[in-house]
């Protein structure tokens, strides 16, 4: 169980974290617009190389906002239960998620061992937890 001073540590950890990733988010929605591909595109009008080439780096923008969005939610949700008695404790086996792994994953729901077998038994489903 975490003591308030841990919880302190792991809020602190988590202001940053979600400050980081607003910033990461209206960065890459700003350069999602054609900004950053019409030099790509600007060259060669019709060129489907150059076309292929700006499709697929937008969707590389989009993937990256999507899954920076889905880790600011969780860090939303991680914020909501950090006051829950239970926060810090693995959603699976129960035991204490240690301080060092909160901070670096305010988010976490799982201590590792049990993350590492969601992971293998989730592998391949869309959006795993954090």
């Amino acid at each position: 169980m975490l003591n308030q001073q841990d919880r302190q540590t792991v809020r602190t950890a988590l202001d940053k974290r979600k400050s980081t990733l607003l910033a990461e988010i209206r960065t890459a929605l700003a350069d999602s617009g054609d900004t950053q591909f019409r030099e790509v595109l600007g060259g060669s009008p019709g060129d489907s190389s150059d076309e292929a080439l700006a499709a697929s780096l937008a969707d590389l923008s989009a993937a990256r906002i999507d899954r920076e969005v889905r880790e600011y939610r969780a860090l939303e949700a991680a914020e909501q239960r950090l006051g829950d008695a239970g926060f810090g404790t693995c959603a699976d086996c129960a035991v204490a998620i240690p301080l060092a792994r909160l901070v670096a994953n305010p988010a976490a729901t799982r201590c590792v061992q049990c993350q590492e077998k969601f992971d293998k038994t989730h592998a391949g489903q869309a959006h795993g937890s954090l």
